[in-house]
């Protein structure tokens, strides 16, 4: 499939993500693309590094090279072109800015940076330097969220009246790291509230106005041992502390108008105690959509008023613009599949794959990511919005939280910023 020489790339960042982000090199490795070539590896924790480096070799058979720096690897190796940035969400803008330095493109994991301040800081430096620079945002990836989009873009459900996106569980447990508990280094409603803020900006397009409010209500969080999403942190949970007091929010409850007119109920609750719930509805003039959620596959329902839910193969036949990419085709078993039933493990490594495979593409070509830095900075001040409309006490724009330090909505993320430097 691949048109052009592969990628010479470095991952940045050993961690549990960095691993996840292995496998989709693994599944893009076996395909027919074959775009991207991993020959390095860099983490702070050079042991991190060499154990990525050692998987990479024994599921691959690659030689990869173990770096502690940026700079070391790039003085090394000259001709890594690229990088894949998957450290935690508090350090992306400095991970980020080492490898534009290093005149690197960069693919980096959601959300681009801390705050929309420092997402200003990265995009500027990319756009000096003319390097591409794209987000690893992956739930609109996956085939059934192109499928709904699709729906939605070709009126099957009439003209979106109202979304309702709600994720509600966690109560007082660590979710998957501390560090995803505290406020300067991107608490769980950031560091997972920005997918949802994604999907809701990818079915509905730009959001005019936001009045949300924040909590933080859970003092204390304890250690679970739980291995996290496909298991991949399994090896670093008897490191993490029995308990911790986080200092960043843990639920957004938001109310949305879009550009277009359309209204959305958004609740991304960390702390929810007995029955959890995760939910995804949009509504029009016509029907509704039941989204079964993300990476698992399973069949949109679509409800038409005064006939029988459609579901299965039939629901194509509202959706005729839905195509999939060449290489999401190849993958997922055809161009407008409507079902898929893979673990998760390998839905996650097929996501990633498209994400390193439209990075090198847009090296390659001088194709614009689909997730550029822009994008990912909007995503990044949808998610912040309701904490700043919270301070303020009033709906706020998209557009003033997007003015960063300058504006009048910049109040949560201005204390951010003061405590990691940027201000």
């Amino acid at each position: 499939m691949a048109e052009f020489a592969p990628v010479k790339y470095a991952a940045v960042g050993c961690g549990g993500m960095g691993r996840r982000h292995l496998r989709g090199f693994g599944t893009l490795h076996h395909s027919s693309a074959r775009s991207m070539e991993l020959v390095a590896c860099v983490d702070t924790n050079l042991e991190a590094a060499k154990f990525y480096a050692g998987e990479a070799r024994d599921l691959y058979g690659l030689g990869v090279h173990p770096f502690a720096s940026v700079a070391e690897m790039k003085a090394a190796m000259p001709e890594v072109e690229a990088v894949d940035v998957t450290t935690d969400t508090g350090s992306h803008h400095r991970a980020v800015m080492a490898c534009l330095e290093a005149d690197l493109h960069v693919l980096c994991e959601k959300p681009l940076a801390i705050t929309t301040g420092a997402c200003d800081l990265v995009i500027a430096e990319a756009a000096r330097r003319g390097k591409v620079l794209s987000v690893a945002e992956n739930f609109r990836r996956d085939p059934i969220n192109r499928l709904i989009r699709a729906l939605i873009d070709d009126g099957a459900i009439g003209e979106p009246r109202l979304m309702i996106e709600t994720t509600i569980g966690g109560a007082d447990r660590i979710v998957i790291t501390p560090w995803r508990h505290m406020k300067h280094t991107g608490a769980i409603t950031v560091d997972e509230g920005v997918h949802h803020a994604d999907i809701l900006r990818y079915y509905l397009g730009e959001v005019e106005t936001i009045y949300g409010e924040t909590r933080l209500h859970e003092k204390v969080r304890h250690n679970t041992r739980s291995a996290g999403p496909g298991g991949f942190y399994a090896q670093y949970v008897n490191a993490f502390p029995d308990t911790i007091e986080p200092t960043g929010e843990d639920a957004i409850y938001a109310h949305l108008r879009f550009e277009r007119g359309t209204v959305a109920h958004w609740v991304n609750d960390h702390a929810g105690h007995g029955r959890g719930q995760s939910g995804r509805f949009v509504y029009g003039g016509k029907g509704s959509i039941d989204s079964p959620g993300d990476r698992n596959g399973r069949p949109v329902v679509l409800h038409l008023t005064g006939q029988a839910p459609i579901s299965g193969e039939a629901i194509l036949d509202l959706a005729p613009s839905y195509h999939l990419a060449p290489l999401a085709a190849e993958l997922f078993g055809g161009d407008r599949v409507w079902t898929f039933d893979f673990e998760f493990n390998v839905t996650d490594a097929k996501i990633m794959a498209l994400e390193l495979h439209e990075l090198a593409t847009c090296i390659r070509t001088g194709a614009t990511p689909e997730i550029d830095g822009e994008e990912g900075r909007r995503d990044v001040a949808l998610t912040y919005a309701p904490f700043e409309s919270g301070r303020l006490g009033r709906a706020v724009t998209l557009d003033e939280v997007l003015q960063a330090s300058h504006g009048p909505a910049y109040a949560y993320q201005g204390e951010i910023d003061r405590q990691i430097g940027l201000l």
